[in-house]
Protein backbone atom coordinates (compact mmCIF):
# COMPACT_ATOMS: atom_id res chain seq x y z
CA UNK A 1 0.00 0.00 0.00
CA UNK A 2 1.36 3.43 -0.94
CA UNK A 3 0.21 6.54 0.91
CA UNK A 4 1.11 9.87 -0.65
CA UNK A 5 1.52 13.02 1.42
CA UNK A 6 -0.54 12.18 4.47
CA UNK A 7 0.19 13.93 7.74
CA UNK A 8 0.94 11.94 10.85
CA UNK A 9 -0.32 12.96 14.29
CA UNK A 10 3.17 14.26 15.10
CA UNK A 11 3.00 16.54 12.05
CA UNK A 12 5.56 14.63 9.96
CA UNK A 13 4.67 14.00 6.34
CA UNK A 14 4.88 10.46 5.07
CA UNK A 15 5.34 10.05 1.35
CA UNK A 16 4.96 6.27 1.17
CA UNK A 17 3.99 3.42 3.45
CA UNK A 18 5.33 -0.15 3.61
CA UNK A 19 4.10 -2.95 5.89
CA UNK A 20 6.62 -5.78 6.27
CA UNK A 21 5.15 -7.37 9.41
CA UNK A 22 5.14 -11.15 9.24
CA UNK A 23 8.10 -11.34 6.84
CA UNK A 24 11.51 -12.79 7.66
CA UNK A 25 13.81 -10.07 9.03
CA UNK A 26 16.26 -10.12 6.11
CA UNK A 27 13.39 -9.94 3.61
CA UNK A 28 11.80 -7.07 5.59
CA UNK A 29 15.06 -5.15 5.55
CA UNK A 30 15.61 -5.78 1.82
CA UNK A 31 12.10 -4.54 0.97
CA UNK A 32 12.62 -1.39 3.08
CA UNK A 33 15.95 -0.65 1.39
CA UNK A 34 14.43 -1.28 -2.04
CA UNK A 35 11.52 1.08 -1.35
CA UNK A 36 13.82 3.79 0.01
CA UNK A 37 15.93 3.40 -3.14
CA UNK A 38 12.89 4.28 -5.24
CA UNK A 39 12.15 7.43 -3.22
CA UNK A 40 13.56 10.94 -3.52
CA UNK A 41 16.01 12.24 -0.94
CA UNK A 42 14.23 13.66 2.14
CA UNK A 43 11.02 11.71 1.42
CA UNK A 44 9.57 9.93 4.45
CA UNK A 45 8.69 6.22 4.51
CA UNK A 46 6.22 4.87 7.05
CA UNK A 47 7.57 1.39 7.80
CA UNK A 48 5.57 -1.10 9.88
CA UNK A 49 7.75 -3.88 11.32
CA UNK A 50 7.45 -6.65 13.88
CA UNK A 51 8.75 -6.28 17.42
CA UNK A 52 11.75 -8.31 18.55
CA UNK A 53 14.66 -9.00 16.21
CA UNK A 54 13.40 -6.77 13.36
CA UNK A 55 13.12 -3.83 15.77
CA UNK A 56 16.65 -4.44 17.03
CA UNK A 57 18.24 -4.72 13.59
CA UNK A 58 16.27 -2.90 10.87
CA UNK A 59 16.52 0.64 12.30
CA UNK A 60 20.23 0.07 13.01
CA UNK A 61 20.84 -1.03 9.41
CA UNK A 62 18.90 1.88 7.94
CA UNK A 63 20.84 4.36 10.10
CA UNK A 64 24.11 2.71 9.04
CA UNK A 65 23.14 3.43 5.43
CA UNK A 66 22.62 7.09 6.28
CA UNK A 67 18.83 7.24 6.64
CA UNK A 68 17.21 9.05 9.56
CA UNK A 69 14.70 7.42 11.91
CA UNK A 70 12.22 10.20 12.77
CA UNK A 71 9.71 8.18 14.80
CA UNK A 72 9.69 4.74 16.40
CA UNK A 73 6.43 3.98 18.18
CA UNK A 74 4.28 0.99 19.08
CA UNK A 75 1.42 0.29 16.71
CA UNK A 76 -1.21 -2.36 16.46
CA UNK A 77 0.64 -5.68 16.08
CA UNK A 78 4.14 -4.23 15.76
CA UNK A 79 6.14 -1.02 15.54
CA UNK A 80 5.72 1.99 13.27
CA UNK A 81 8.83 3.76 12.02
CA UNK A 82 9.07 6.97 10.05
CA UNK A 83 12.28 6.91 8.04
CA UNK A 84 13.63 9.93 6.14
CA UNK A 85 15.59 8.91 3.08
CA UNK A 86 19.09 10.31 2.94
CA UNK A 87 21.77 9.85 0.33
CA UNK A 88 23.69 6.64 0.87
CA UNK A 89 27.07 7.06 2.49
CA UNK A 90 29.95 6.56 0.11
Amino acid sequence: MVVLYSMTPSGSREDQSLDVRGMERSQSYAKAVERLGEMAENDVLELCIDEGEPLRTIPFGLRAEGHEILVSEPSQHGVRLLVRKRALLA
